[in-house]
């Protein structure tokens, strides 16, 4: 018997909905370039060593909004909706898969939480038609040649927006 496919919605967390770089600013002491995914030695060695790093992040500015969008996606269409997280590529936060948890708990407790566990391996939860919303370019490029659709979110507003459309689509064609 084949099974029924249901589309998934994915969200990132980190930079989509929580905000690491406004947080890593403040632990620093000095502004963050969000332009680049790269840090000094010297910079995440404190980042890393921050009592609960990814308990504490504040929602980014956008987060309900994406969040909402992505219960509509569930409530109204029956897709199914993840956070889709990873953690450091070494593995140095030893908190980093309880904290993640622990932020989604607080904040959005209907929305369950996957792991990549790393960002490369996000594709890997890829099947045809599952949409990624992602602020990684790398995330998003390999989630497309996975088969699925992504949403770039280095933008939030035009992110929200392309998201926003995608349900309106998807909403006219469920009918």
């Amino acid at each position: 018997m084949k099974e029924l496919y249901i589309p998934t919605l994915y969200i990132d967390m980190d930079g989509v909905v929580a905000d690491f770089n406004g947080f890593a600013s403040t632990v620093l002491r000095e502004p963050v370039d969000a332009s680049t995914e790269k840090w000094t030695t010297e910079q995440w060695n404190k980042l890393r060593s921050h009592p609960g790093l990814y308990k504490h992040l504040p929602k980014t500015a956008k987060a309900d909004e994406v969040v909402n969008l992505a219960r509509k996606f569930r409530n109204y269409l029956g897709w199914r909706v993840y956070m889709l997280t990873a953690v450091p590529k070494a593995n140095d936060v030893p908190d980093a898969f309880s904290d993640k948890i622990y932020w989604m708990l607080k904040h959005y407790p209907d929305i369950a939480v996957r792991f990549g566990p790393f960002a490369k391996n996000k594709k890997d939860h890829c099947r045809p038609g599952d949409v990624l919303f992602d602020d990684r370019p790398s995330n998003c490029e390999e989630w497309i040649q996975a088969g699925g659709r992504a949403i770039l979110a280095k933008d939030l507003d035009r992110a929200v927006l392309e998201l926003k459309e995608l349900f309106e689509d998807e909403r006219q064609y469920d009918t």
